[in-house]
């Protein structure tokens, strides 16, 4: 329930985001992950599943890379290979990543559900597992007044 810290971005297909105003209309899954993290790759079934089933409804994921320097194409080639098509933000600084530290992110997989609207923090738990839909689910029919 509160507001989403703002900031200001690139994708890494050079597209700039201005979070969450980027997202109007949209509920967003701000998904703080890396490649070399076990367990966030083994998250991806759930996330790829829930953009499969809710992307046409209004859900969109931002990926917040805490990869290191140099991973540029190891990054897209594992995102292409694992059909993750939604847009990334990576600047190389592992940990120190600007976005993460803007967030206080500790620990990864970490996750926040995002109004794209109104800019509030919709959830930042219940986002993993066979929880994660039923999270988005409930989101998307507040969001539609259903």
């Amino acid at each position: 329930g509160k507001p989403a810290t703002v900031f200001k971005a690139k994708t890494t297909e050079g597209v700039a985001i201005d979070f969450p105003a980027s997202f109007k209309g949209k509920i967003v899954l701000l998904d703080f992950w890396a490649i070399w993290c076990g367990p966030c790759i083994g998250e991806l079934p759930n996330l790829t599943a829930a953009y499969q089933k809710f992307h046409g409804q209004g859900f969109e994921i931002l990926g917040i890379s805490l990869d290191r320097a140099g991973d540029e194409k190891k990054l897209a080639d594992f995102t292409k290979a694992k059909n993750m098509p939604w847009p990334q933000v990576f600047d190389g600084k592992y940990w120190q990543a600007e976005v993460a530290q803007t967030y206080g992110v500790r620990s990864i997989p970490t996750a926040y559900l995002v109004d794209g609207d109104t800019g509030m923090v919709i959830a930042n738990s219940g986002l993993r597992g066979a929880q994660l839909e039923k999270t988005i689910e409930a989101a998307l029919a507040k969001k539609s007044g259903k």
